[in-house]
């Protein structure tokens, strides 16, 4: 079993990522952590009627702007990884959740995990 050794950093680098890309998919679709499939649902489907690339005919931002919102609901939904979130990220600011953890440090991941485990 020696060979299935995983390196530490690239795991945490991947499980960073992860947890970025859904609080950002979270944050597009405007919905809480929890939120069931069908809330999920209701918030895709609201955001394609306002961002639909039809709508906003003189928009150059509205197709990336509906992609996103599908890649979001895809991750959240199906758990499908979409790197345009990722890259609209750069853009946004670092922030926390609603519980005040800094979900962007590995410390303040613990602490938002450990919380919930344990709850």
């Amino acid at each position: 079993m020696a060979g299935l050794r995983v390196d530490d950093s690239q795991f945490q680098d991947r499980l960073e990522r992860e947890v970025r890309a859904r609080r950002i998919a979270r944050r597009i679709l405007d919905v809480p952590e929890d939120a069931p499939p069908e809330e999920l649902k209701r918030a895709w489907r609201r955001a394609c009627k306002e961002n639909h690339p039809d709508r906003k005919a003189g928009d150059p931002d509205a197709a990336r702007r509906f992609a996103a919102i599908n890649g979001a609901y895809r991750l959240l939904v199906f758990g499908e990884p979409c790197r345009m979130l990722l890259e609209a990220d750069d853009e946004a600011p670092a922030g926390t959740d609603a519980d005040g953890y800094n979900l962007d440090s590995r410390w303040g991941y613990f602490l938002w995990w450990r919380d919930g485990f344990f709850r």
